[in-house]
């Protein structure tokens, strides 16, 4: 039997997934002799105007987004004789992130980080070109034999510059339910942080082997995502750093503002997170918890400014001691004081040494005898050692 060629060029062969919209299969390339994979638009939607568009704008948007962390598409088209509609891409040898979690249940904290710091990558390119990618989740994460992480299937994508389709306006919900940001859920305006909200979502999943909600229905799911965040992953896996687990959480926060600038960003703070690091700022307040009337939770965060600091008991300040003053400098107002109370002192050193004399000559006086009054120079360094000397020459010539 001989092998399916559309386009002339494409010799296609096993398959490697499908979903509603198209089917995915591994080809050759026969002109330039390599392996691709070719995504072929569902038979029974060629005829629908809309979904075909959905598909073209998939390759427009993807071919504009030449980057190591995204799957290149290489060529796209109709082919006439059977009257596919095909996208020709990278061919990437590997697991997707679906399979990896069906295979390992859940990820450890190093392997996660692998797969969605790529994932961020080809998120910040992807957005900085002005491509919205709408359907992030671990089915469109790849990890290649080698270990390279590529981001794929735009085919939801959608340009934040420029017309849109008709299936992209609000009201129109697209992508698998667990992972849409709560203002794509809701039909609302859709921007890079639905993606940073989805991409939240899958961290989650992989570290904790679980999605944040468990919802028995798409209603249930969609109410959850409004009115309340998911536990904070570090209350459902002992082994997940608190400070990653408070990262994550703010992916997932449910108002868009709230949630990381950029897909760079949020990169940064899981990896910060990871090495006990949290941004300043990232620690839940009562105030910046009350996010859509909700009440005050250890998960709500607040947009940190950009310096990071670790999480760790305060050192109590240190202690100066002041500096011994330089000859001409002035003196502060501490030492003026304490050279004032001085002077006090040894005026009343002064005066306690003529009491003496003069108590000890009315002795002498009033015994009729030639009394003999011990005087001695005072030489004390410090004010202690003037009065204790004076106490003792007050009981020498008293006694």
């Amino acid at each position: 039997m001989s092998a399916t060629v559309i386009a002339g060029r494409y010799e296609l062969g096993d398959r490697l997934g499908h979903g509603g919209m198209s089917t995915v299969v591994v080809a050759v390339d026969r002109r330039l002799e390599r392996q691709v994979a070719v995504k072929l638009l569902a038979e029974h939607l060629a005829d629908d105007s809309q979904f075909v568009s959905r598909f073209r704008r998939e390759a427009l948007a993807a071919a504009r987004l030449v980057h190591p962390n995204i799957v290149q598409v290489f060529d796209f088209g109709l082919d006439e004789v059977s009257g596919r509609h095909y996208i020709v891409m990278e061919y990437i040898r590997g697991r997707s992130g679906a399979e990896i979690l069906r295979e390992e249940t859940r990820l450890g904290v190093a392997d996660t980080l692998e797969l969605v710091d790529g994932a961020c990558r080809g998120l910040a390119h992807a957005h900085r070109m002005g491509v919205v990618h709408r359907d992030v989740k671990p089915g469109n994460i790849l990890r290649s034999d080698e270990g390279a992480v590529k981001l794929a299937d735009f085919g939801i994508a959608k340009a934040m510059v420029g017309q849109a389709s008709q299936i992209t306006q609000a009201g129109s919900v697209l992508g698998t339910a667990a992972y849409l940001a709560p203002e794509q859920a809701s039909g609302g305006d859709v921007g890079p942080a639905a993606d940073i909200y989805g991409l939240g979502v899958v961290t989650y999943q992989l570290l904790a082997g679980r999605l944040p909600y468990d919802a028995a229905s798409l209603t249930e799911l969609a109410l959850m995502q409004q009115r309340e965040q998911p536990a904070r992953l570090d209350e459902v896996i002992g082994d997940v750093p608190p400070e990653l687990a408070i990262a994550v959480q703010r992916a997932l926060a449910i108002d868009p503002a709230q949630r990381y600038a950029s897909a760079e960003e949020m990169r940064r703070a899981l990896h910060d997170g990871a090495r006990g690091i949290v941004p300043d700022g990232d620690e839940p307040t009562d105030a910046t918890a009350l996010l859509g009337g909700r009440e005050p939770t250890a998960a709500t965060r607040a947009a940190p400014p950009a310096r990071s600091r670790r999480l760790q008991p305060q050192a109590p300040p240190p202690v100066f001691e002041p500096e011994p003053a330089r000859a001409g400098a002035r003196v502060p107002a501490d030492a003026d004081r304490r050279r004032g109370a001085n002077n006090r002192i040894l005026a009343w050193v002064a005066l306690a040494a003529v009491t003496v004399a003069a108590l000890a000559f009315a002795i002498g006086s009033s015994g009729g005898g030639s009394t003999a009054v011990d005087v001695r120079p005072i030489d004390g360094g410090s004010t202690d050692e003037i009065v204790d000397q004076m106490n003792q020459l007050i009981d020498d010539n008293t006694r």
